[in-house]
């Protein structure tokens, strides 16, 4: 969606945008199903089977190369990545995500354009995360283990690139910090604000929700977190209080060790908006992960009221208790979704502000106007993308 939304807002800015993706086994789409909307990004999608094998995990410790990375290798997508640089001359390449960085060598092969790497998160310290945060020795040692690789992957490569678009101030300086010399810019997620209409006040009042992928650990980590140390404070307090969680590919037994009461999993929602809007409150108790959470984005630009960690809200820059709520312990968050639940008036409120918020700061055209100039700096000659 990300990435979309802001190719969309390439386009509008005048760049000509041709797409090719990996298309992972797991989550296959039908590029020809895609949105009308989706047709000018010319969108080719390479079948590659990025999911996780016994086998895969053991060859990569034992050559000491990065698992997280190694998955997303594919001879065929380098193939048909140089045949387009080289039918289509590019004036810049976007990699989206760290995991596109092992295809620099090709493309330095193919184009002399600048390469810039898009950084939803600073990778490495997702599965920092989670690995301090897994209940489980022999897992934590092994997340860790991960985590040490991607990071010396992410520190040897930050040079290897033209520039990084990171979507956070946080993250930009966190790259500098691990020793990136190359030009640094900041392009925040954007929303097409103008599209979200204004659905502040219209959900269940005794309902909040989740939305997230359920096969991305940090999110798992999350619900897991909120059911068993934050969701029995709120139903005492709100004994009709419900909890609805939707994503797709919830893990078996997600949150069956505690109190499943008033607590329901949807798995995927046809229509986004409309469940954002079927609560009182989003609730994003994120423990791990970086960037911005673009659907903390759709929520606000909604009009729903958002209830997250610090963590959760990085990035946004939202005043706590104005525009967002934010608690980093179980009894902060369940007093923020008590409150939201006991007075609609402050909760219609809060969502208002946090729309206003997205509409003045993650517009998307805008983002996409800034990062075409930045583009333009970096590309020699008369080319311009």
């Amino acid at each position: 969606m990300a990435t979309r939304v802001l190719a969309l807002a390439l386009l509008r800015a005048g760049a000509r945008v041709r797409t090719l993706s990996l298309n992972p086994a797991k989550h296959r789409v039908d590029p020809g199903a895609l949105p009308e909307e989706a047709r000018p990004l010319r969108l080719e999608a390479i079948d590659v089977d990025t999911s996780v094998t016994a086998a895969g995990a053991l060859k990569s410790l034992l050559s000491g190369t990065s698992y997280n990375v190694e998955r997303f290798r594919s001879p065929a997508y380098e193939r048909r990545l140089v045949e387009i640089a080289r039918e289509e001359p590019p004036d810049a390449v976007l990699l989206e995500s760290l995991y596109m960085v092992p295809y620099v060598p090709a493309l330095r092969a193919a184009t002399r354009a600048p390469i810039v790497l898009r950084s939803l998160n600073v990778e490495h310290e997702i599965w920092e995360g989670l690995a301090r945060g897994h209940a489980h020795a022999a897992t934590r040692f092994y997340l860790a283990h991960l985590a040490r690789r991607l990071r010396a992957y992410e520190v040897a490569t930050l040079n290897d690139v033209d520039a990084i678009v990171p979507v956070t101030p946080e993250d930009a300086s966190t790259y500098v910090r691990l020793g990136a010399r190359v030009p640094v810019h900041v392009a925040p997620v954007g929303v097409d604000a103008a599209s979200f209409p204004d659905l502040a006040g219209t959900g269940d009042p005794r309902s909040l929700v989740f939305l997230g992928s359920l096969d991305w650990r940090p999110n798992v980590e999350a619900v897991a977190w909120f059911l068993e140390s934050a969701w029995p404070l709120v139903r005492a307090a709100v004994p009709d209080a419900r909890f609805l969680v939707a994503g797709s590919s919830p893990p078996a037994g997600l949150g069956a060790s505690v109190s499943r009461s008033g607590v329901r999993f949807l798995g995927r929602v046809e229509d986004s908006r409309e469940f954002l809007a079927s609560g009182a409150a989003m609730v994003v108790p994120l423990l791990s992960g970086g960037g911005i959470r673009v659907k903390i984005l759709e929520a606000m630009a909604l009009g729903v009221p958002v209830v997250s960690t610090r963590l959760g809200a990085s990035g946004i820059d939202a005043r706590d208790g104005v525009e967002i709520l934010v608690a980093d312990d179980p009894g902060g968050l369940a007093q923020a979704c008590i409150g939201l639940l006991a007075d609609r008036e402050r909760a219609v409120a809060l969502g208002r502000a946090g729309r206003a918020r997205v509409r003045e700061a993650f517009d998307a055209d805008a983002v996409g106007r800034r990062l075409v100039r930045f583009l333009e700096q970096l590309v020699p000659g008369p080319g311009r993308p």
